[in-house]
């Protein structure tokens, strides 16, 4: 009888690695998509409640302040419970105060709804990415990544219009409303793909820490942003100050404390620190300043309308996003180290066509510069993004995951107080109200300089710097 001859298996195109982080990029996409989709709508808004558009920042602070203090419990709870348990919770939460932002009748309900949808954002973030690190192994590590970070990532290009869109031909309910469906879907997914599982660990809640951690995260993130504003420099600073103070209490709780809300080992793995504290953090202080700067520059120093410069800033999306599809076979061909230095001086060289567009720049020219800046700015990012996990050890990616989503809000939110501050002290330097072309430059030539110190931190990776992830020289 002849033996059966069984063809060999093919290579699934989609992994459950790969489906586990599609479904926690979705949950990444709606909580990114709130945070663009509103910025048009603002006016609106605070017409709907009968206030000004300033007042309304309190509910956009709210939100950020609250993901802020609760992020750093989110470690704990994905050990308690289970990432599985935490991330649906999340998503439903989230989802539910969602639906309360666009039921809001004023201004005191949006916020309070607003601190309720920030709570869920809080878990949202670390959870979902934990649970994707700790079932990964380090060579498929870049592709996971890849696929939880991408499809969220398209909610900065599409958020903008979006908003645009409901704020001018329907109502700015909608940007709230349509959160329903894709929570609801994704609670499904989650509850149906993610194992049951907790880690059994019964660590007491440390609430000092927390109080510590949490409350520090909120007054640099509270300072940062009273320093953008005109007349809250002595607030900001005040607040930062607190802030820093605090933080340096929560370090030296969590140092000498037996079980620490959130333990700090990884920051001793120089990978982890080069991508996100020393070269990562200047580095993304900078994204945080041109994404700040370039739609009002835009409009103030290009002379472009509202609704143009938003399809500008979509182009230079549109780069970031296109370059997502070989970031992962550059950096396997290059290596981090020279991905990361070659890289960086590239994202310095673009900023210098940036600086020198004016009024007079034919379009197209335009175009290409926007695009292939966020091209180059992509995949910089995604190879920081994969060298801060790349020498994590798996017991500690809990704590790896939360010290990144602790880290990141503070790092760009510091890029867009340094904007802030560079055009503010630029117009005043001219003795003008009104900020013109020549403060767009100067800034950029800021943002330029904090590329050029992350490039400094990054030339002291080892030659070989997350090989086993990268599959360099392999």
């Amino acid at each position: 009888m002849p033996v059966p001859v069984h063809a060999p298996d093919k290579p699934r195109l989609i992994t459950r690695a790969d489906l586990l982080a599609l479904i926690a990029s979705a949950a990444f996409f709606m909580e990114l998509l709130d945070a663009t989709i509103i910025v048009p709508a603002i006016p609106q808004m605070a017409a709907s409640f009968g206030t000004n558009t300033v007042a309304l920042s309190s509910g956009i602070s709210a939100y950020l302040i609250t993901v802020a203090i609760f992020i750093p419990a989110s470690a704990w709870l994905s050990e308690r419970f289970g990432a599985r348990n935490v991330f649906a919770t999340a998503i439903a939460v989230f989802t539910i105060a969602s639906v309360l932002c666009g039921l809001s009748q004023n201004l005191t309900e949006f916020t309070l709804a607003r601190i309720l949808q920030g709570i869920g954002g809080a878990m949202m973030s670390p959870v979902g990415r934990l649970e994707i690190l700790r079932r990964t192994e380090k060579p498929q590590l870049l592709r996971a990544i890849a696929f939880l970070t991408w499809p969220g990532l398209t909610a900065f290009a599409v958020g903008p219009p979006l908003g645009g869109f409901f704020a001018s031909y329907a109502s700015w309910q909608w940007i709230f409303f349509m959160n329903v469906p894709i929570g609801i879907i994704g609670i499904v997914l989650v509850l149906t793909f993610f194992d049951r599982h907790t880690d059994g660990v019964r660590r007491p809640f440390d609430i000092l820490g927390f109080t510590l951690a949490g409350g520090s995260l909120a007054a640099l993130l509270y300072g940062l942003e009273r320093l953008s504003r005109p007349g809250g420099w002595l607030d900001g600073i005040v607040f930062l100050v607190v802030g820093f103070a605090l933080g340096v209490f929560a370090i030296r709780r969590a140092k000498r404390h037996p079980s620490p809300l959130l333990p700090l080992a990884p920051l001793s793995i120089q990978t982890f620190r080069v991508g996100n504290l020393n070269g990562g953090g200047f580095f993304r202080a900078h994204v945080g300043a041109i994404g700040f700067m370039l739609p009002v520059m835009c409009q103030l120093g290009l002379g472009y309308s509202a609704f143009q410069a938003g399809l500008l800033v979509f182009v230079f999306l549109m780069g970031d996003l296109t370059a997502k599809f070989y970031a992962n076979q550059l950096i396997r061909y290059l290596g981090f180290k020279t991905m990361l230095i070659g890289g960086g001086v590239l994202i310095a060289l673009s900023l210098v066509p940036l600086m020198l567009v004016g009024p007079d720049t034919v379009l197209w020219v335009l175009l290409i510069v926007l695009f292939a800046a966020g091209a180059i700015r992509s995949v910089h990012f995604s190879a920081l993004n994969s060298l801060s996990f790349a020498d994590v050890p798996q017991q500690q990616m809990h704590y790896a995951s939360t010290l990144t989503s602790m880290i990141l809000p503070v790092t760009m939110a510091s890029g867009v107080s340094l904007a802030a501050l560079s055009l503010a002290v630029s117009a005043a330097a001219r003795g003008a109200s009104e900020l013109a072309l020549v403060d767009f430059r100067i800034t950029i030539g800021a943002c330029l300089l904090l590329v050029l110190v992350a490039i400094v931190f990054y030339v002291s990776l080892p030659a070989k710097t997350g090989a086993d992830v990268s599959g360099h020289n392999k």
